[in-house]
């Protein structure tokens, strides 16, 4: 069978819809559609099942798809290790990392790091989707947490402060919840889809808050705070440069969460890849103190 086959027809089992492979694989709707019909015929077998919610695997279909995930694993580590071997520090390294911290934190370390290495390119992915290191859907990552993928290989950064925010207005009218359940306050939270490190701590915190609003993404969060819908957590390193917003205290205090470089173990000898990661393992630890002040274990406000 064509690998390139298989491309699609995993791509429309983990996204069930042809429009969202569409979007995975770079190329039209009607192309991912045509695909999976050849695929089809040349098989005399039907994959897909399809319902009102997408697509489904059939009963065959399901049981190949975990040798088809085998063959995929092992066509992207021959190109994992014929990537860039010999061509030193050039070519483009894609990194992903959540919106807020690829717009207030990673962008400005970019600029230093492309006048050392000309022939160097990077694309920052804002995403606050987990996207697949084994597939390649990026070279490096960094998340607030550990990697569980045993082909991962993570280093630890520096550590990131959150604390809970509103906008003046807001606290005026309301007051801070220095204490309590939190009743009578409006909370703007992230969307269950989206992990989310301050999820627990805020159920725990103000049980009694009254969610109003929930988005997929701090900066939505910042902006909705910002124009005073209710109290939302975010990074010190965003939250305490915005005029318009006041760090409330509270206790307990919110999570200070490690933030984890992860890179796949095939890659990570790439020179583009090593070069980049070192590079920005480097510059966040020197910037912990700014990503993580010494209050953020306190409950002192702003």
């Amino acid at each position: 069978m064509d690998w390139d086959d298989l491309r699609f027809f995993l791509a429309v089992a983990r996204r069930r819809t042809l429009s969202a492979a569409a979007r995975e694989l770079e190329v039209t709707q009607p192309t991912v559609g045509r695909r999976i019909a050849a695929l089809e015929r040349r098989l005399g077998a039907k994959l897909f099942l399809r319902r009102s919610d997408g697509f489904v695997l059939s009963g065959s279909a399901a049981r190949v798809l975990a040798h088809a995930e085998r063959m995929e694993q092992d066509a992207l580590a021959v190109e994992r290790r014929m990537s860039g071997r010999d061509e030193g520090v050039r070519g483009t390294v894609r990194v992903t990392a959540s919106e807020w911290l690829v717009t207030g934190v990673l962008s400005p370390l970019i600029g230093p790091l492309l006048a050392r290495h000309l022939e160097l390119a990077v694309d920052l992915v804002a995403d606050h989707r987990h996207l697949n290191l084994a597939r390649r859907e990026a070279d490096l990552a960094l998340r607030p947490r550990r990697f569980e993928h045993d082909a991962i290989v993570q280093r630890a950064t520096a550590k990131i402060g959150f604390a809970l925010y509103a906008a003046r207005p807001y606290l005026s009218e309301r007051g801070a919840p220095t204490s309590g359940d939190g009743r009578g306050h409006v909370l703007i939270a992230m969307t269950d889809d989206v992990g989310d490190v301050a999820r627990d701590w805020l159920k725990a915190a103000l049980p009694a808050a009254k969610v109003a609003v929930r988005t997929n993404g701090r900066d939505a969060m910042l902006a909705l705070a910002a124009e005073g819908v209710g109290l939302a957590c975010l990074a010190r390193a965003v939250g305490d440069h915005i005029p318009a917003l006041q760090r409330v205290a509270i206790s307990p205090a919110p999570p200070t969460p490690t933030l984890w470089m992860g890179v796949h173990r095939d890659a990570r000898t790439t020179p583009r890849v090593r070069v980049v990661a070192s590079y920005l393992t480097e510059r966040l630890r020197a910037l912990e103190p700014q990503l993580c002040p010494a209050d953020s274990s306190e409950t002192g406000a702003a």
